[in-house]
């Protein structure tokens, strides 16, 4: 893959970069992992995170992938105000933004003859990769080959209107500053995690932004509302891969998915694991899925 950006090498196979957001008042954090074996078929998969995480929430998946599958090459990207991009910590400003940034990405890159690219996307990583699929674009169409999409019908409705009600009943002059307010921290370890290990990782981690901005949440909100009408125009085959959540409405990933041409439909749902899939205790059902339905 090349690209107009100027890559450092942090070791034989792992290079990154940052690259001037869409807005142009942020630097976004890219890494690119070469396949360890290469040869001329190869697939790249493009890792997108969840809202106050960051890229190296994959890093289970990549290091499985690598040891099963040499041939698989990946791109990691951090959102504005997310993981090692700047930007204000766990804030969406505009929802359109991030879609932006995360558009530029695939345009940075070319992709060779025979190669396949995998769309995945995390929570609000897969909410990204769904507007941009909606917005018809053919250069990017034609470089996606297949998209995976977990977790990603978010639930914060009821937690917005729960905070909004309280900040106006205490004061009305307060709804000016609503919008940079940090009132809640989301994503409660133990109700994401079940490994006791996983879940201190995830505590320690200096990139988890525990407490995004009430702003960010309304964008989140505000995208979830139309995201229903977003399988109609997908046209690619598709993974859905579904947790057991508190932080997803209720049967809304079968919701999403009747929308579906049922030939480009692959669903997994898992009663057992929490939201954080990929760093769960039994996550290499999650790997193994993933790299059954990719081969």
């Amino acid at each position: 893959m090349r690209s107009s950006v100027v890559w450092k090498n942090l070791s034989e196979t792992v290079e990154v970069t940052h690259f001037s957001s869409q807005t142009r008042t942020n630097q976004i954090y890219l890494k690119k992992v070469k396949a360890l074996n290469t040869k001329d078929n190869f697939k790249t998969i493009f890792l997108f995170h969840d809202l106050a995480s960051h890229h190296g929430r994959f890093t289970h998946l990549v290091d499985w992938f690598r040891a099963q599958h040499p041939d698989v090459s990946f791109v990691l990207m951090d959102f504005a105000g997310h993981g090692l991009s700047s930007g204000t910590r766990g804030h969406i400003e505009h929802f359109n933004d991030l879609v932006d940034d995360l558009a530029h990405v695939f345009s940075l890159l070319n992709k060779t003859e025979n190669e396949e690219w995998i769309a995945l996307g995390h929570g609000v990583g897969a909410l990204g990769l769904l507007e941009l699929a909606n917005r018809f674009d053919d250069k990017l169409n034609l470089k996606i080959d297949k998209f995976i999409l977990s977790n990603f019908v978010l639930n914060f409705s009821s937690l917005i209107l729960n905070i909004q009600d309280k900040l106006i009943e205490n004061a009305t002059a307060l709804k000016g500053l609503m919008k940079s307010t940090r009132p809640v921290e989301i994503y409660l370890p133990d109700q994401i995690l079940s490994d006791s290990n996983e879940q201190r990782r995830y505590i320690d981690d200096p990139l988890i932004v525990r407490r995004p901005t009430y702003h960010s949440l309304q964008c989140i909100n505000t995208k979830v509302r139309s995201l229903y009408q977003d399988a109609y125009f997908l046209d690619k085959p598709t993974l859905l891969l579904k947790s057991s959540s508190p932080y997803l409405f209720t049967n809304g990933m079968d919701s999403f998915s009747k929308g579906f041409k049922k030939d480009l439909l692959t669903e997994k749902k898992y009663s057992n694991l929490k939201h954080d899939l990929y760093n769960e205790r039994d996550n290499l059902v999650v790997f193994n899925d993933i790299a059954q339905w990719i081969f």
